[in-house]
């Protein structure tokens, strides 16, 4: 899942508070052309099962995201789902 942000320093804010609660890794990158429409285009990228406990990660941290995206392969093609 990508989780976009609105800048690099917010990403690995995110990210360290991610990986602290979660135990598994997250990985700061740039958002894909697909789903960066303006602004920063930095993206947390983590597993999709944590879809719910980001959400809450946020929340709890006083870290804001602009969307939430899950990328699905479709006939050899990437495809992102907002799940905001």
């Amino acid at each position: 899942m990508y989780i976009v942000v609105g800048s690099a320093t917010a990403a690995e804010r995110l990210k360290r508070a991610a990986e602290k609660i979660l135990g598994f890794p997250a990985y700061v990158v740039h958002t894909p052309p697909a789903v960066h429409h303006s602004g920063c285009s930095y993206s947390v990228r983590l597993d999709d099962r944590a879809l719910n406990d980001v959400k809450r990660i946020a929340a709890d941290n006083g870290l804001s995201y602009k969307k939430i995206y899950i990328e699905k392969n479709v006939k050899g093609e990437r495809v992102y789902h907002d799940v905001s």
